[in-house]
């Protein structure tokens, strides 16, 4: 069995290369993610985002706490920085993510939830200097 550590690192791995025969095998299957505007993604939709044209050129994850365990659940939150594009339109950004893993034998990837960081650099959010 991996540990909680490692399987960050697999899922980041995965993530930054659009692996995803080994999201398959980590997310569970009940898995959930919140997107940065809100959305929820099921495990399909996670996994369909790649074959949806996303492309990252940079992933990083950094945790920012240890791993926490309530009961058998584990969580880590961290940073995520990427760049990269989805249908050929820019997904840039820094993300606070919070990762949750399943306590039974597998520690299965349970659900992610990502918040901005930092606004995207659009017209809408530029500031004028006027």
């Amino acid at each position: 069995m991996a540990t909680v550590t490692e399987q960050v690192t697999t899922w980041a791995n995965a993530e930054r290369t659009g692996d995803t025969s080994a999201l398959e095998s980590l997310l569970h299957p009940d898995f959930l993610a919140v997107g940065p505007y809100g959305f929820l993604l099921d495990r399909e939709q996670w996994l369909q985002r790649f074959s949806g044209g996303l492309r990252y050129t940079a992933f990083e994850f950094t945790p920012d706490t240890e791993v926490r365990y309530i009961g058998g659940t584990a969580m880590v939150i961290g940073t995520q920085t990427h760049r990269g594009t989805h249908a050929q339109r820019a997904v840039d950004g820094s993300f606070r993510v919070t990762l949750v893993f399943t306590g039974d034998p597998q520690g299965q990837l349970a659900a992610v939830h990502l918040s901005l960081r930092t606004p995207p650099a659009t017209p809408d959010h530029a500031t004028s200097a006027a």
